[in-house]
């Protein structure tokens, strides 16, 4: 299909996406039942806690926009006999993360050198020297109970919580009160070290720790097993890098992968992409599928969450990736480019209800365009996302998703 600018291809259709009324006569309205979102696990993708000199460490999370982060603990467990935690299965490190929560899909804790290194990504930054430089064990944790959180801090820290003492699993394996959410381990080749839990081990990087891991394309996909998270070093580094973004979607790269225990949304179908705007609710609306990726099983299942209360709104798909700022005088940005088709049809505007969210069941047969309606090819890469009414400072105006990308077989 020929590339076309994408404000202009939206300003051709009719009821092009502008912060204008729709005729209700003109709207099917879902039942609010059947109006739900698909939320995320909470998991690590990103882990870039050991550098050299420069201190910009930081731990991305992936989960649900608007969700809290109470009870969420991050946890190190030292590996390396001489390190300076206290020796193999010692409780080294400790951060509770509660009182925040996720204003877009990634919650990133870091240092406050990463958030000058990485301006604007970075949500909480305690301080510098945040991790050791050695190899350690580290966990994504759910603690509910205030008080098992103090006393992980204040009684566990610095001590050996290996249960039995001397094994290979810890307290944080075997405490009722605590729940695994991801675990990987890190590296720095020495003889001799430990690792816990089962965590997957990733690195040396030749002579070096790694400066960071990641999972390939972020979720859902498995963590690279030959390719770090680059940073300035000397010598020539012996596997490929893929570049630190902290706060946005991992690059896909072509590394071998394991996989860890975090639940990366088993089910779910494609990669979001694309910085949506904040709405009204105060956080961004994300697009999610569930169903199949195979074309022949013709089975996607749009969702939109995160949105106003009692909202109009509709999916648009389109083969190209773009970004336009505020297109139409929308408050939102648009992850789209190319020729982009809008589900207007009949029961394909919706309305969000009181859940805040919509789904559509997308034929693959019948995606619709400017020009008419496509079939989806095996090996094509669609996007979606979707638009939907919002009001700001009491204006009416609208607003988009973020974008999603679905590699379709």
């Amino acid at each position: 299909m020929p590339a076309q600018d994408p404000l202009s291809t939206l300003a051709a259709q009719p009821a092009a996406l502008l912060p204008m009324k729709l005729s209700s006569a003109s709207l099917l309205v879902v039942g609010v039942g059947s109006l739900t979102g698909v939320a995320q696990s909470q998991v690590l993708t990103e882990v870039r806690i050991s550098t050299s000199s420069i201190d910009h460490e930081y731990v991305e999370i992936l989960g649900t926009p608007g969700d809290s982060t109470d009870g969420l603990m991050i946890l190190n467990v030292e590996g390396d006999p001489l390190g300076s935690g206290g020796g193999p299965g010692t409780l080294d490190r400790v951060y509770d993360l509660s009182g925040n929560f996720f204003a877009d899909e990634y919650f990133v804790f870091g240092s406050l050198e990463a958030s000058t290194n990485f301006p604007g990504q970075i949500d909480l930054a305690p301080g510098d020297d945040l991790f050791e430089n050695s190899s350690v064990t580290f966990y994504l944790v759910s603690v509910p109970d205030p008080n098992l959180r103090a006393d992980i801090d204040n009684v566990w820290r610095t001590t050996d919580i290996t249960d039995p003492m001397g094994s290979l699993t810890t307290r944080i394996a075997t405490d009722p009160g605590i729940t695994i959410l991801d675990v990987v381990a890190i590296w720095d080749g020495d003889a001799g070290d430990l690792f816990y839990d089962s965590a997957p081990v990733f690195g040396p990087d030749g002579p070096f720790l790694p400066s960071g891991i990641l999972r390939d394309g972020g979720c859902p996909g498995d963590w690279c097993t030959d390719t770090f998270v680059t940073f300035q070093i000397d010598g020539q580094p012996d596997p490929p890098y893929a570049d630190p973004t902290p706060g946005a979607i991992n690059p896909t790269t072509s590394c071998a992968t394991t996989p860890s225990v975090g639940d990366c949304g088993s089910g779910t179908l494609g990669v979001n992409y694309c910085n949506a705007n904040v709405n009204s609710t105060g956080v961004i609306g994300v697009i999610s599928a569930t169903g199949s990726d195979v074309v022949a099983d013709n089975d996607v299942t749009l969702s939109a969450a995160n949105l106003p209360v009692t909202s109009f709104g509709f999916f648009l798909a389109s083969l190209d990736t773009g970004f336009v700022a505020n297109p139409g005088g929308s408050a939102g940005n648009l992850c789209l480019g190319g020729s982009i088709g809008r589900y207007v049809g009949p029961g394909e505007i919706q309305n969000t209800g009181q859940t805040g969210g919509f789904s559509l069941g997308i034929n693959l047969d019948i995606v619709p365009q400017p020009t008419g309606p496509v079939s989806v090819s095996a090996g094509e890469t669609w996007r979606f996302t979707a638009w939907h009414r919002d009001t700001m400072g009491g204006m009416a105006t609208s607003n988009f998703t973020n974008g999603l990308e679905i590699a379709f077989l």
